[in-house]
């Protein structure tokens, strides 16, 4: 795949996607530039719904669509859709509705601003029952868990970053449900969990220490987490980390820190991320490297966590 940003892989692969399923459906409410829903409204306009600034009425729309027998695809921008979390709860999780929701533009999104940016998205998520929340992290899993999620009856939300990604999967992957995906096997002293754009950066902080064994793994379902999976890397390493471009109330660490709990597990965690702030705005590269989320200022948060 040539280097595109995964909001990109989106939108084409959803197209692809779509050709042979003629009950997906495609509903934007006035982004389907941000979010790459574009590419659908050019190739099916028929299937394609603008609704406008009008993020309730659109979760509304889906999920009448949903329970009429299509699997509708509602993107927008994370921080404005989780915004509806009561409509999201009322009109598609409590009647167990198929909807698909794309959150994009998650983490530090850069010029943008800090009301556009979704850094509370997956914690608003988490909490509303019968939904599950997937976070790719490079082209290959993104394209794969489309694929899964399309023939699936789930209610999904699917956090979507605008970066380019490096690629850490091959063709013969296959997304799993739960699965947490060790991508560096040697991790005696500790790991790092993380998913999304954070997986490269983590990637480049662990390759700046030295004399460690410090593992990586890519846990792209934030909910659920296979509880198995888990076992058995606890039984593997001393420490965990877990790093996120989102507040660390409520997001991925809070969901292995739930899953630790659940396994009877007495480990110890680290959980980094955002704290409770609001971001500037700036570049991505700025705006990183001012919340300490670049892979420098990870590989001493890991590395001092090492020495404790």
């Amino acid at each position: 795949m040539s280097a595109k940003a995964l909001r990109d892989i989106f939108g084409l692969e959803l197209v692809n996607f779509a050709k042979k399923n003629k009950k997906i459906l495609a509903i934007s409410p006035d982004l389907k530039q941000a979010t790459k829903l574009s590419y659908f409204f050019k190739e099916f306009p028929e299937r394609s719904y603008e609704v406008g600034i009008a993020e309730a009425n659109a979760v509304g729309i889906a999920a009448g669509l949903a329970m009429s027998g299509f699997r509708p695809v509602l993107a927008s921008f994370g921080s404005f859709l989780t915004g509806k979390n009561v409509e999201i709860r009322t009109s598609i999780a409590f009647n167990k509705a198929p909807v698909i929701l794309v959150g994009t533009h998650g983490g530090l999104i850069g010029q943008d601003g800090p009301t556009q940016a979704g850094l509370q998205d997956i914690a608003v998520m988490r909490s509303i029952p019968n939904v599950k929340i997937i976070q790719p992290s490079t082209p290959i899993e993104m394209r794969e868990v489309l694929r899964f999620i399309l023939k699936s009856k789930d209610i999904i939300y699917l956090r979507v970053s605008r970066e380019v990604t490096k690629e850490f999967f091959n063709d013969r992957y296959k997304f799993q449900m739960g699965k947490i995906n060790i991508i560096k096997k040697n991790f005696r002293d500790a790991i790092v969990i993380t998913s999304g754009s954070m997986l490269q950066i983590c990637n480049e902080a662990i390759l700046k220490i030295k004399n460690k064994r410090i593992g990586l793994a890519n846990l792209s379902s934030i909910k659920p987490i296979n509880l198995d999976d888990l076992k058995k890397i606890v039984k593997k390493t001393n420490k965990i980390i877990t790093v996120e471009d989102h507040t660390v109330m409520g997001g991925l660490g809070s969901a292995v820190n739930e899953s630790l709990n659940n396994i009877g597990s007495n480990i110890k965690i680290l959980n980094y991320g955002l704290k409770d702030v609001f971001t500037q705005s700036g570049s991505v590269k700025d705006l990183y490297k001012h919340y300490k989320l670049d892979a420098y200022a990870i590989s001493k948060v890991v590395l001092n966590f090492l020495q404790k």
